[in-house]
């Protein structure tokens, strides 16, 4: 079923029979997988779309934390006008946020979903495990985890950064079965609660947007975060200037 928000147009459900040429397929259903699929869906392109809406901002993000950028920066890419964030925050009667007012994953998580409802319709739930060419003609195969296989003219690859988390074989070795959220050495995507360090000594390795918010929140959450970083000082964003000249705000984004 194709959902839409009351009032708005529903995005287009295509019919794939008659078509003549196989759907374009996109791998991913975050901010760049649905911006995607909405310009192809507006275009009349057919498309099928596989993926867990925002999945890595609702499952490898701790609650509590920020985006670090600013709204315009936040903004998905809708084929037409009425899709950022602060018709989102309007749509739903919520106050504008500003350049000086942090955005909340969660703020963010529910405008992709709104996004999806309005401009892209269905999102498959099936995990794309194989693009392949085939033996003969264009285009590709792919091939999903329940071992059904399609037809695609082209693949879009969105699936962001999951799947992608390094930890170092020096650590490694501190967590033999693996890091996790359970062992003694974990990345940051495996947390979405770090309320369960509350009372206890925690080495935070790194100096990037996701350790130092986590640490920030591990802070709040009672435990006792030490940051290591090799740089010889951290990068902290800075609070924008509202007064810049549009010259400057095009050359330098006030995102960090």
């Amino acid at each position: 079923m194709t959902q839409s928000l009351p009032g708005q147009r529903p995005a287009q459900e295509q019919t794939f029979a008659g078509h003549g040429r196989p759907p374009v397929v996109v791998i991913g259903a975050g901010p760049y997988g649905l911006s995607v699929a909405a310009h192809l869906r507006a275009a009349g392109a057919p498309v099928r779309v596989f993926g867990d809406v925002m999945g890595s901002w609702r499952h490898a993000m701790a609650t509590g934390m920020y985006l670090k950028s600013t709204p315009d920066a936040t903004d998905l890419s809708a084929p037409e006008p009425g899709g950022r964030l602060a018709d989102f925050r309007r749509a739903q009667s919520e106050p504008e946020l500003t350049e000086l007012t942090p955005i909340p994953c969660d703020v963010f998580v529910r405008y992709g979903q709104w996004f999806q409802k309005r401009y892209v319709g269905e999102v498959e739930p099936a995990r794309v495990t194989a693009v392949e060419r085939p033996a003969d003609g264009p285009g590709f195969v792919v091939r999903l985890d329940d071992g059904k296989e399609m037809a695609a003219s082209a693949v879009v690859v969105a699936t962001g950064l999951n799947g992608l988390a390094h930890v170092p074989d020096e650590l490694r070795q501190l967590a033999p079965e693996g890091p996790g959220p359970r062992a003694l050495v974990s990345h940051t995507s495996h947390h979405t609660d770090l309320s369960v360090y509350a009372g206890r000594r925690v080495a935070v390795i790194g100096g990037g947007q996701s350790a130092l918010e986590s640490a920030a929140l591990l802070h709040e959450a009672g435990a006792e975060a030490q940051v290591l970083v090799r740089e010889r000082a951290v990068l902290w964003g800075m609070t924008p200037d509202l007064a810049r000249p549009w010259t400057q705000r095009v050359a330098k984004p006030a995102s960090p």
